[in-house]
């Protein structure tokens, strides 16, 4: 959306490790003493202790660098993601300088591991995080769930994340011995990987169904993992174009949100990008998640998908085998897909709400 599409001339400040060829950036370093020990062999065990000073510690005070970098390239408008630490900065900095801030909230960073240090300190980011969103001139968020979340903004906008560029391979697809496949590309760590090594056991014990699942870094336990392997089940990671190639040879795509307790507020918040990136194929699409996040509730409004809501994945069984018995049904779900694609998750849409939002910001503020 800002650097694929090139939309502005674009100057990235960042603690984050950018190619410096590929886009003009300053790079935002740690306190010297503070960037070793995150660098060294004791980072690790540091790292609750180091992310808290990122957070608390280091905004506090003002980033000559970055001001550097804003009196050199003399930004309209300053962007930033709304995370726990660097966008603080960012909304000290703008209101130094007067500048317009926009904010991008995609999502609740707070509760995300990696971005908090010690758990006591959630509160206070959270409180902080809301604090960012009013004190945005222009506030993105990331789903409708999200901007419910935050609460009312005279100036936010819902943006869904933009979907991949996908190459439609014109291969035939591979013969499933004429079972129904299922296939999921995306995240397989964590809950996403417990809810699929689930369905994966479920489906060995069916002659009709497959699965097939595409991503990094399985955590599964290792019978399980082994298995999948050998059978073809889990083929790990693949560049875009194979992972399309695969996404093309499927009876219909699997979309999989989180039911655990601990992850509600990111499932309400959230939006899986995998939901835009499946449409594009007009391929049938199964839902599975919770009933408050926010693709299904965008999928029950708008269509495009069954929905499962059942912590089950014997549901997931009936969804595919529903689709299967059913011709009609099956055009059906491929058209709505196709139809999401062209209108709410159009990526050429989505686009244009960043470009003119950012657009009218500045020449509101050109004009004061």
């Amino acid at each position: 959306m800002v650097v694929e599409r090139s939309p502005f001339e674009l100057h990235v400040a960042s603690n984050a490790d950018f190619a410096n060829d590929l886009l003009v950036h300053t790079p935002l370093q740690l306190p010297r003493p503070i960037h070793w020990l995150k660098k060294s062999r004791l980072g690790p065990g540091l790292a609750p202790w180091i992310t808290d000073y990122e957070n608390f510690v280091w905004t506090l005070e003002n980033n000559k660098t970055l001001d550097n970098a804003v009196e050199s390239f003399k930004p309209d408008v300053i962007l930033t993601l709304a995370e726990c630490g660097l966008c603080h900065i960012a909304r000290k900095t703008a209101k130094r300088y007067g500048l317009p801030l926009a904010g991008l909230f995609l999502d609740w960073f707070p509760v995300m591991k990696g971005h908090f240090g010690h758990a006591f300190t959630q509160g206070t980011l959270n409180r902080r995080y809301r604090e960012l969103y009013f004190a945005c001139d222009l506030a993105f968020c990331t789903s409708d769930g999200m901007q419910e979340m935050l609460g009312p903004h005279p100036n936010s906008h819902v943006i869904y994340p933009m979907p991949g560029r996908h190459v439609r391979s014109d291969r035939s697809s591979p013969s499933s011995g004429g079972r129904f496949r299922l296939v999921y590309v995306g995240s397989v760590e964590n809950f996403y990987g417990r809810m699929l090594c689930s369905l994966i056991e479920k489906i060995a014990l069916t002659k009709d169904l497959e699965v097939v699942v595409v991503g990094p870094n399985a955590d599964w336990p290792l019978e399980i993992l082994e298995r999948a392997k050998a059978n073809g089940i889990y083929l790990g990671f693949k560049s875009p174009e194979e992972a399309a190639d695969v996404m093309v040879s499927a009876d219909a795509l699997l979309v999989v949100m989180s039911f655990e307790k601990e992850h509600e507020l990111f499932m309400r918040t959230s939006f899986t990008t995998k939901f835009l990136d499946y449409v594009a194929f007009r391929k049938p699409v199964i839902l599975w998640g919770p009933d408050y996040c926010t693709p299904v509730r965008v999928a029950r409004k708008h269509g495009g998908a069954v929905v499962v809501t059942q912590n089950d994945a014997d549901a997931i069984i009936s969804a595919c085998r529903e689709i299967a018995a059913d011709t009609s049904r099956r055009e059906d779900l491929s058209r709505q897909a196709a139809q999401l694609h062209q209108t709410l998750f159009n990526p050429d849409r989505l686009q244009e709400i960043f470009v003119s939002e950012i657009e009218k910001l500045v020449g509101r503020g050109r004009h004061n």
